[in-house]
């Protein structure tokens, strides 16, 4: 049966507004998912030049939710005035179709009069001769991201200033080969870098310094003020305390360097001062006990004589010892005030100084049946540091009174010197068994100190 024109005009009708009911309800499913969302989303019709914008877009500036909003000046009204000359062009560029895409960060301004950054996102909408409808998009708050890389971002700054201002030497470098990856000012001073070099760390160590840093760091991934002897580009050593942390993914160590060259060499210089201080310690009491010895064997020998003259000869050879005494304490604290300065070379006579020391400890020890024969050829003029030769007299001369052979019936000690323009030649023998052939390269070192 064929419809009447009402019938059909009814027809009509009831279509369109079912399509109109349904397309309603597409918008109220879009509005309630665009206010659902976390982001803010937006749509511009060029044709009506209307807006939507969600809830969330709204509150991500602060504004009420019944505010009306026009959409043709807000945006542009919002953005930071840093960012808006660029924020509008590539808005402009994107929608005539200058750039393919549309991407972008920017400030705009919330309702606290603060500025919120925000990452934009955008799809145009086109008819078939390619003329823009509309735009949708989302605007996402990303302040906090961008807060946090800005943070970041200061704090390498400052990382870096102090790594390139640091009074201490710091560096990388590759676990694999020593190459040096970056390096402070410092660092380059202290290992000879110029400013275009790279270098290698493990060059400028010692091969069993290098063997030992690298152990340490493999087996406890780190090390710490471990010192390390470095050569410099001139050839000259130098001591540094090292630092090290291994990152062994990244194959690269994390160094910190601090020159300790003075520091080692005031520790040499102060073990020198020991070694110096022991020594003359150990000669001064050797110095001191044989004169007492002779002065404690003539009062020994003074107490069984009864002959007045033999008596008041030992009293006369007490009081010389005890007046080469004083003068010996005297010589002792003159080398304590300035042991490493010597005194004012004099002249010697070596005759006259080798009979007073053989005097000093003739009566220390048993010197019964003892012969002490002296050469002494002087036919140059002899300077020396008076105080040091007595010294070494006294020692050499004490030891071979003292140690020569009490078993052998001719038992003596002979007392040479030999004097030239050059130098002077000093022999003290004795018939003793002499020192083992094992410890003649031990001569010189100080029993109990283990040093030279």
């Amino acid at each position: 049966m064929v419809k009447s024109d009402a019938e059909n005009l009814r027809d009509i009708l009831i279509q369109k507004e079912l399509e109109i009911r349904l397309l309603k309800e597409k918008l109220d499913k879009y509005e309630a998912a665009a206010n659902g969302a976390t982001e803010g989303l937006w749509d511009w019709d060029f044709e009506t030049n209307t807006a939507f914008v969600s809830r969330p877009w709204k509150a991500m500036l602060g504004i009420s939710d019944d505010t009306s909003l026009d959409m043709s000046t807000f945006w542009e009204d919002l953005l930071h005035p840093e960012d808006k000359a660029l924020a509008v062009k590539k808005m402009d560029d994107y929608i005539r179709g200058v750039e393919p895409g549309y991407h972008q960060e920017f400030r705009l301004k919330h309702a606290d009069g603060g500025y919120r950054w925000v990452l934009s996102k955008a799809q145009v909408i086109r008819d078939q001769s390619g003329r823009a409808l509309r735009l949708s998009g989302s605007h996402t708050d990303i302040t906090r991201q961008k807060e946090a890389a800005n943070a970041l971002k200061k704090s390498e700054e400052k990382y870096r200033h102090l790594f390139q201002n640091s009074l201490v030497a710091m560096f990388r470098c590759e676990m694999s080969t020593g190459r040096i990856i970056e390096a402070n000012d410092k660092a380059r001073e202290l290992i000879s870098l110029k400013s275009d070099e790279t270098g290698n760390f493990y060059n400028i160590l010692r091969e069993r310094d290098r063997k030992k840093f690298l152990n340490r760091l493999e087996d406890g991934g780190s090390v710490d003020n471990l010192e390390l002897q470095i050569k410099t580009d001139s050839d000259e050593l130098g001591w540094v305390s090292c630092s090290a942390i291994l990152y062994a993914d990244d194959n690269v160590i994390e160094c910190i360097l601090k020159d300790i060259t003075q520091t080692k060499e005031n520790l040499m210089e102060l073990q020198k001062v020991n070694f110096e201080l022991d020594s003359f310690v150990y000669h001064a009491s050797h110095d001191l006990r044989s004169p007492l010895r002779s002065i404690l064997g003539l009062i020994d020998l003074y107490r069984l004589e009864q002959n007045p003259s033999i008596r008041e000869e030992c009293i006369e050879k007490i009081e010389g010892s005890v007046i080469r005494l004083d003068a010996l304490v005297m010589e002792l604290l003159s080398i304590s005030r300035n042991d490493r300065v010597n005194d004012p070379h004099v002249e010697i006579n070596l005759l006259m100084e080798i009979n007073h020391s053989i005097s000093s400890y003739y009566n220390a020890t048993n010197t019964s049946g003892l012969e002490t024969k002296t050469k002494v050829l002087q036919p140059a003029a002899f300077k020396s540091d008076l105080t040091r030769v007595r010294i070494i007299l006294n020692n050499l001369i004490s030891n071979a009174i003292k140690y020569r052979s009490y078993d052998k019936d001719n038992h003596y000690i002979y007392i040479e010197a030999i004097v030239n323009e050059d130098e002077l030649i000093l022999k003290v023998e004795d018939n003793g068994e002499g020192i083992e052939q094992s410890k003649l390269p031990h001569i010189f070192v100080l029993s109990g100190h283990g040093k030279k």
